[in-house]
């Protein structure tokens, strides 16, 4: 049975002890547009809870709907589709017309569960439809809880110890520095792609 976390302040104040003692950048580590990003919550409301301000009331239905609108308008900021062709692939895996697959997408129409476990497998997200109902102090605090492994974790937890192990890399010379698991996670994918490019040109 899988405990559940601890709530955010207690979050939150496990993550700055762990910034001050490895003398990292709050701003940095804990970054109001990527957690945004990760968890389809306006910055505002991330900044808000980040410092400590209690979350602000809404409605679940208005949570929903504002979640799927900010995981479709990043979708194709990233993917750089057309919104028409998501918009009729997206009525397809729901079985719904295109016309209200874009009332969905823009959050103007509430998704049945159905539709939101569909949405939720569209988007890719692991959580299922809690991702789109959880209220935001937890949502944020899940999304936290990831940081907060890495930082307390021994290296062994890092994605710069798994690139390692994957290749045989005997040691990785960082001379002193600490990085954020952010910044972790670019080096690896950096190294990735370089060993990646070498063996092509063999």
């Amino acid at each position: 049975m899988n405990e559940s976390p601890p709530p955010l302040p207690e979050t939150l104040a496990r993550l700055d002890a762990q910034i001050a003692e490895k003398s990292l950048d709050r701003g940095e580590v804990l970054d109001t547009r990527a957690l945004s990003g990760r968890t389809a919550l306006p910055e505002g409301d991330v900044r808000a809870l980040l410092d400590g301000e209690a979350p602000r009331d809404d409605k679940v239905d208005d949570r929903i709907r504002g979640r799927v609108r900010a995981l479709y308008e990043a979708y194709l900021a990233e993917s750089g589709r057309r919104p028409a062709d998501v918009c009729r692939e997206v009525a397809a895996r729901l079985g719904i017309s295109d016309k209200w697959a874009r009332s969905l997408l823009n959050g103007d129409k509430m998704p049945n569960v159905p539709d939101l476990t569909r949405l939720a497998e569209f988007f890719h997200i692991d959580q299922g439809t809690k991702f789109f109902t959880d209220p935001a102090a937890v949502a944020l605090n899940g999304a936290l809880q990831r940081t907060l492994r890495d930082l307390e974790g021994t290296a062994e937890d890092g994605p710069l110890l798994k690139f390692t192990t994957r290749h045989g890399v005997i040691t990785l010379a960082l001379r002193g520095r600490r990085l954020t698991p952010r910044k972790q996670e670019a080096l690896a994918l950096m190294l990735e792609s370089l060993l990646s490019g070498e063996e092509a040109e063999r």
